[in-house]
């Protein structure tokens, strides 16, 4: 079986899936629609296909009024947020660059199915808006070119190694590294003001969040907090790399002293503005 084969098989068998909890997801909402339908017109002694019943109970349903609506939403979230999270990665296949910045970040994501715990662990919803959040930063000419260079490695370890064990490999490579710590280094010039900067990401995700679907998402937000776990993840492996001379001599090498001590700044002012906010 060759790799395009393998490929839309697995394509097929994840949007069999998705289909299917999408397609649950609607039987329940119309099921919902047809039992309080049934309901009202016991009550008003109106017919089924009387215009104003129908309107009303599909008022009521539109609107979020009817309780018995937020329990399917809740029953059905998880496999959602699968189907959601699957059309993720899959794009990540496509788009690897996105795949190796979230890496950083990943294990402070909230555990699939459970609610992130403000100030301790991140929304998965935070996920595509921070890549939004780089393009704004990086341009999508830079950010294309950096996406062309992730997508021609993934191919050269695919071919030694594999699909199945390529994404694993993939992290731990060397180019890999570099061409995270190019985005890395490359924004690091708009966080010599982290106040400001602070205040632009917060407000940027807050924005650009997809839209929450449990009470612990909504009483989740992306605060001055959260700014801080994430940019402190994202920096987390390049900041060790500074500390040691022979690492920082050769990012010296590639990028230069001045964006070097650029990075080190953002990194010193990042730590201040955390240290400042809890005083």
């Amino acid at each position: 079986m060759n790799e395009r084969t393998k490929e839309g098989g697995r394509k097929a068998a994840d949007g069999g899936q998705n289909y299917d909890n999408l397609n649950r997801l609607t039987q329940e909402i119309l099921q919902l629609f047809l039992t309080r339908l049934g309901e009202e017109t016991k009550r008003t002694g109106g017919a089924q296909n009387d215009p104003d019943v129908l309107r009303a109970v599909a008022d009521r349903i539109a609107r979020g009024e009817d309780p018995a609506l937020k329990k399917v939403y809740e029953r059905n979230w998880d496999r959602l947020q699968h189907t959601f999270e699957q059309a993720f990665w899959a794009r990540m296949r496509k788009f690897p660059l996105e795949r190796l910045v979230v890496a950083n970040f990943e294990p402070l994501l909230a555990p699939r199915g459970e609610d992130p715990q403000p100030g301790r662990t991140l929304s998965r919803r935070v996920i595509p808006a921070t890549i939004g959040a780089l393009h704004q930063m990086i341009g999508p000419d830079l950010f294309n070119e950096y996406e062309g260079r992730a997508q021609a490695l993934v191919e050269a370890v695919r071919s030694l190694e594999g699909d199945e064990s390529a994404w694993d490999r993939l992290y731990h490579h060397p180019q890999a590294q570099i061409l995270v710590n190019d985005i890395l280094i490359y924004i690091a010039r708009y966080f010599t003001d982290v106040p400001k900067r602070r205040q632009w990401m917060t407000g940027y995700m807050e924005r650009s969040l997809p839209a929450p679907k449990t009470d612990g998402e909504r009483a989740w937000t992306f605060g001055d907090r959260e700014f801080h776990l994430l940019m402190g993840a994202l920096y987390e492996p390049l900041a060790r790399q500074l500390d040691d001379p022979a690492q920082r001599a050769r990012h010296v090498k590639r990028y230069g002293e001045e964006n070097v001590a650029l990075v080190e700044e953002a990194l010193a002012g990042l730590a201040r503005d955390r240290r400042a906010m809890a005083a």
